[in-house]
């Protein structure tokens, strides 16, 4: 009876024992799996969000002239400014033009010269193809790096090309520091010499213990020390999905996940490593305590567990509706942005169309918008941009009215309703508002402040109802506005 109750303790043990490892094991992976989505996720809604702030900038009239008549002084300023809120609102840490013959152009977020230690290859793919391209690479001053390349094309000529990053360790540093987990950051040795590893060492201040594995040097790690034990995993495993290591003295569960570059190939690797030390201790004490507490410590690991995986999960939700508003709204006004015009235009009229019978195209314009900007500067006109777009969300607030910025100095309202009047009487009203809010522009011929033009266009809600024609007709109207006289609102006929 003894032996049989030393056994079935044993058993019981060893059951506890197997079943709360398997738990420590399903958390680590479940946590790897929801980490390894997140950072793609966010990798996508960066690279998207980029190409919306490049098609911004490509439309700004404004830097269009500057970079035609090569003036690079004010070139410069003008995009110094952009790139100042983009930093701020969006995390933006790289800012280049380029043309095919020179390599950089200008370099907006450092003017100091360096050394690439690798070819950007998002730069010479986007010149071959003139197309945009993105990619993660490395270079010795910046780590790993987001970038996107876009060309700027006119009259079906390249004229230059953006280049726009953001640091990677940040992303996926944001996703990790939470959970306890360590980060080492390694890039394969294909792309970068052992004497040019070493001056990127000098610049970045890593005084430390490792430096190297036999195939990848070692960019950045939270762990303070190395030993040979893990040092010796790293070497031989390097595809890691949950595996157990040790290092000093501690217990890890560890994961590895590649970096590749836009050919597909391999940049690099990081390593994730969640200590579960503490688990391990509580874990060999339960083999001295009876059941009960070995099933208590089981109850409050699942606890745990599902505590986890449930703010996991609502930070996900948190960062899905984050990017998904980075690329509806535009950044400075806060109204929607062409790109969310362009996909939803469509589903929103045909909306409309079970409670209302006519759609309305109101397309504004800010007069000698490009004037204010040269006497009064780029921040002031940002500021009248917000104060006209304000106005505008003021009088076009209803459910069926939509308000967009399609341009630099250019708005768009779609609005419906069940009156073919109502559009004429909102475009003049908010005509008269602008005027009547005493903006300062003494370079406003007539006017002396901030005026709009408007162009307008109502027609029949219907099955077989063209977008373009109806913004164009806009358009058409709008430049009616412009040649007699402006501020005022032309109805397309």
């Amino acid at each position: 009876m003894i032996i049989g109750l030393f056994l079935i303790s044993i058993i019981s043990i060893g059951s506890d024992f197997f079943n709360l490892e398997r738990s420590i094991k399903a958390e680590a992976k479940s946590y790897f799996h929801n980490t390894s989505i997140t950072i793609d996720y966010i990798l996508e809604k960066n690279i998207d969000l980029m190409k919306t702030l490049t098609f911004q900038i490509t439309k700004n009239k404004t830097i269009m002239k500057e970079f035609e008549n090569n003036n690079k002084d004010a070139l410069f300023k003008s995009l110094s400014v952009l790139f100042e809120h983009y930093h701020i609102n969006h995390n933006i840490t790289h800012f280049y033009l380029h043309k095919k013959d020179q390599y950089k152009y200008l370099s907006i977020h450092d003017t100091n010269k360096y050394k690439h230690l690798t070819t950007k290859v998002t730069l010479n793919e986007a010149i071959n193809s003139s197309k945009t391209v993105s990619g993660i690479e490395f270079d010795m001053r910046h780590h790993l790096t987001l970038r996107v390349v876009s060309p700027v094309i006119k009259d079906g000529k390249v004229l230059f090309y953006i280049e726009l990053g953001k640091r990677i360790e940040k992303i996926i540093k944001e996703y990790t520091k939470d959970s306890n987990a360590y980060i080492i950051f390694t890039i394969n040795k294909k792309h970068i010499t052992q004497k040019d590893f070493i001056k990127w060492l000098d610049k970045n201040d890593k005084e430390r213990s490792f430096d190297a594995l036999e195939n990848y040097y070692i960019l950045d790690s939270s762990i303070p020390k190395i030993d040979k034990a893990l040092e010796k995993d790293l070497n031989n495993h390097l595809n890691f999905n949950s595996q157990f290591v040790e290092n000093e003295g501690k217990k890890y569960i560890i994961h590895s996940q590649s970096f590749l570059d836009t050919n597909k190939k391999e940049l690099g690797k990081f390593f994730i490593l969640k200590d579960i030390t503490d688990q391990y201790k509580t874990l060999y004490s339960s083999i001295l305590e009876t059941s009960l507490i070995i099933f208590i410590i089981l109850l409050i690991t699942i606890w745990y567990y599902f505590k986890h995986i449930k703010k996991t999960e609502s930070e996900l939700n948190q960062a899905y509706k984050y990017v998904q508003q980075l690329s509806a709204k535009d950044g400075l006004t806060k109204l929607y942005n062409k790109q969310y015009y362009i996909d939803n235009v469509l589903k929103l009229i045909q909306n409309f169309s079970r409670f209302n019978s006519y759609v309305s195209f109101i397309l504004i314009d800010v007069d000698n918008f490009k004037k204010y900007n040269d006497n009064y500067g780029h921040l002031k006109g940002d500021d009248v941009l917000i104060q006209v777009s304000k106005i505008i969300k003021d009088i076009f607030k209803r459910d069926t009215e939509y308000c967009f910025r399609v341009g630099g100095e250019e708005f768009l309202i779609v609005s419906a309703s069940k009156d073919e009047e109502n559009g004429k009487k909102m475009a003049d009203t908010l005509c008269k508002k602008i005027q009547d809010k005493n903006l300062e522009h003494k370079f406003n011929e007539d006017f002396n402040v901030i005026t709009v033009s408007i162009g307008l266009v109502t027609k029949n809600i219907s099955h077989d109802i063209k977008i373009d024609e109806l913004y164009d007709d806009a358009d058409k109207a709008l430049y009616q506005s412009k040649q007699n006289g402006r501020n005022k609102v032309t109805v397309f006929k």
